[in-house]
């Protein structure tokens, strides 16, 4: 190397890295530009390594393919060509023990260990891939992320995604949750969320519509239409039966998981009386239908009434009649009838225009408290007859459910008696 203004002798006499320091400090090379060209070198070098073709559709969006642990592929799609490579460069330059997909599952086994049901972690696994699977977050060194680096990937979410607020903070939940293990298992020292105002996303995120209380539970007409659409039924599908379990729950409040599990044990004559102890749980991982206890683990009784007696008269007739009768009161020829049927079978029956929206067997519950409710019964009583808390039932059951001719009753009578004074 032969260098303007120096003389060889001097240069020969110096090995390679003072050579490199001499010429840094006079200004003979740009460390900038030699540090770009050693990121440049080494992206080249792990987009070599990609097995996957890198391409641009019509659309003007990159495209290209990340390996799943499955063996399998995902696709990935960006609008900029940078933020796919990236993508790329991350996952293969951070796919580590430490990274934040394979300590999300770490913390995902503490929660197993921890007694969380299948159904509990199958919706962590359903949200990590709705927020954090498209995003070069999951191949990131969990000791490389901090507080900044969190803040960008929220930002790349929103604008990636739609997402309410109350959903947002679920998100932040986990994080909070994969962190927090890190730290149990000394991989770092602090959790960075603690240093991120989460609020301040929260104008970002999509604007939550509250629905209304005609939305949430049924009206009077709407109750009259289902019970009309009911009794239609029974005269042209007698053997239907899950409309019995329909017409049972609009009588009970019961949750549709209970009317799947009730058994005829359960259903006392003589004393009038229904005891709910039983379930059925639907394990999204194994795909699998089990009778357990119910969602509180609670057992309740709600009187007997006429009108359930006469449903459930009809129910074990039928069931008789045809051969359907087995230990649980609603079964049809593939034996006991599902929740997920009975949730179907409210839905389309409710699609039609008598209905302001197609209702679910919740909005009957939330009917049914509604109406306890406005007819002066206690939040105690109510709780208890639909099996949960006092407070529960105050903030998610209870909704105005009485019809404008009442309240313009009420409203002509106390202008009547103003006009007195």
């Amino acid at each position: 190397m032969r260098t303007k203004g120096y003389p060889g002798s001097f240069l020969t006499s110096m090995n390679n890295e003072e050579i490199l320091n001499f010429a840094i400090e006079h200004g003979m090379i740009d460390t900038s530009y030699v540090q770009d060209q050693i990121k440049m070198s080494k992206r080249e070098e792990i987009l070599k390594k990609h097995p996957y073709s890198i391409w641009i559709d019509k659309n003007g969006y990159w495209h290209t393919y990340l390996p799943k642990e499955n063996g399998e592929r995902k696709a990935i799609k960006r609008k900029e060509k940078n933020d796919i490579l990236n993508i790329i460069e991350s996952f293969w330059k951070n796919r580590s023990k430490n990274s934040f997909k394979e300590r999300y599952r770490i913390w995902i086994d503490r929660q197993r260990k921890c007694g969380r049901s299948d159904n509990t972690i199958s919706k962590y696994e359903s949200d990590f891939k709705r927020f954090f699977l498209d995003d070069e977050i999951c191949y990131k060194d969990i000791t490389q992320i901090n507080d900044e680096y969190i803040y960008m990937f929220i930002q790349r979410l929103l604008k990636r995604k739609q997402i309410p607020y109350r959903a947002l903070k679920g998100m932040f939940g986990y994080m909070n949750g994969i962190f927090e293990k890190a730290i149990m298992d000394k991989v770092i020292k602090e959790n960075p969320c603690k240093y991120v105002d989460l609020p301040t996303f929260k104008q970002s995120c999509k604007e939550e519509r509250e629905k209304i209380t005609e939305e949430r539970i049924l009206s009077k007409s709407e109750k009259e239409a289902l019970l009309r659409k009911l009794n239609s039924s029974y005269d042209g599908k007698p053997n239907y039966i899950t409309k019995y379990a329909i017409e049972l729950a609009m009588y009970t409040g019961m949750r549709v998981g209970e009317l799947s599990g009730l058994k005829w044990e359960d259903i006392d004559f003589k004393r009038k009386e229904i005891t709910i102890r039983h379930s059925e749980k639907y394990n999204q991982i194994t795909k699998e239908y089990t009778i357990s206890t119910t969602k509180n683990s609670k057992i309740r009784k709600i009187p007997l009434t006429k009108e359930m007696i006469d449903v459930l008269q009809k129910v074990k007739e039928v069931e008789m009649k045809n051969g359907y009768i087995t230990e649980f009161v609603f079964s049809n020829e593939n034996g006991r009838i599902h929740s997920r049927v009975i949730s179907d079978c409210i839905r389309n029956r409710t699609m039609s225009k008598e209905f302001f929206n197609p209702k679910s067997i919740h909005a009957i519950r939330r009917t049914v408290n509604s109406d306890m409710r406005c007819n002066g019964v206690s939040s105690v009583v109510a709780a208890s007859i639909l099996g949960h808390t006092s407070k529960v039932n105050d903030e998610n059951y209870t909704y105005d459910a009485s019809d404008m001719n009442y309240k313009t009753a009420i409203i002509s009578e106390i202008n009547e008696k103003t006009k007195c004074i």
